[in-house]
């Protein structure tokens, strides 16, 4: 590992692109670029992300405990002397929350900061099939990036959301489930990842060791 690092951040790729998509690949180099090295970060594909990239065919994810013992696999390897954060992109985002209760229940790392990128606050279309539960579970501090237009959660429908006090929100602007801003914002979606990874940087290099 580089004598520079500071911290692991263990990034989980969403439901629809693995983490070879331009989405994951541009936020991870970012954050390492911005971090100057200081941030070291892990990404990896799910068991049915894998199966996809062999075959060319899709399959639906994997159930979650699957999903969550793949993520725990990837911070075992990890250097545990040093600070762990974990996240996700929408599906990973919430992989990731248990993979913390999990790492909690079983003493297998502490967690110092959790991430989402897009976090699916509901189904598309049911905003009334909240995911709250799963959020408000987890006591580490987190940092939500939201789109305002997000159509798993909109910036108006989340503030109405009664959410734990532990975790900070992000919001960029006009961004749709994936942080790309409407043209009308003079914005690109790279402008935006970028804002995303510089509060991802500030937060995990500000976090006491």
């Amino acid at each position: 590992m580089n004598s520079k690092t500071k911290a692991q951040l263990v990034l989980a790729h969403g439901a629809g692109a693995g983490s070879k998509s331009d989405f994951m690949q541009q936020i991870c180099n970012k954050i390492t670029d911005l971090s100057q090295g200081e941030i070291k970060v892990i990404m990896f594909d799910f068991p049915y992300m894998q199966i996809i990239e062999q075959t060319g065919k899709k399959r639906p994810p994997n159930k979650m405990p699957v999903l969550v013992e793949a993520f725990i696999e990837q911070v075992k390897q990890l250097d545990l002397n040093l600070p762990v954060f974990v996240g996700g992109k929408s599906m990973g985002a919430r992989v990731a929350l248990e993979t913390i209760l999990a790492c909690e229940q079983q003493n297998i790392a502490d967690i110092k900061g959790y991430f989402a990128l897009g976090y699916p606050f509901h189904p598309v279309g049911k905003p009334d099939k909240l995911r709250l539960d799963l959020l408000n579970s987890v006591s580490t501090k987190g940092l939500i990036i939201q789109g305002e237009r997000d159509t798993f959660g909109n910036k108006s429908e989340v503030e109405r959301y009664n959410v734990r006090h532990n975790y900070q929100f992000k919001w960029i602007l006009s961004g749709d489930h994936s942080l790309k801003p409407l043209k009308s914002s003079g914005l690109t979606q790279l402008q935006t990842i970028t804002q995303a990874a510089n509060w991802v940087v500030d937060f995990i290099l500000s976090r006491p060791v």
